[in-house]
């Protein structure tokens, strides 16, 4: 499994100067990176998921319960983006 840094870690500071270029070309590498890890993730869990259908009659419950708990923190983790987005764009008040 991937260990997360926080932000701070993760990119150099970016000058002033340098924030136009970063967000063209730093951050589409760094999207592209995630996007990659995130499907590769998302299949891996479903080829899981379809290993423990195949085998099992009766599934626990704790395997839905785990799948809502991983949409949620999808979802949550999305609105966050989208509310850092539309503030860094002042559409919304901060």
């Amino acid at each position: 499994m991937n260990k997360s840094m926080p932000p701070s870690q993760a990119l150099p500071f970016a000058s002033a100067a340098k924030l136009s270029q970063w967000r063209t070309s730093e951050t589409q590498v760094i999207l592209e990176r995630l996007s990659q890890s995130l499907l590769q993730a998302l299949a891996d869990h479903q080829a899981m998921l379809g290993i423990l259908l195949q085998r099992r009659d009766n599934l626990p419950l704790e395997i839905g319960e785990l799948l809502e708990d991983a949409s949620n923190a999808y979802m949550e983790m999305s609105e966050r983006v989208s509310e850092k987005f539309l503030m860094s764009h002042n559409q919304i008040p901060g």
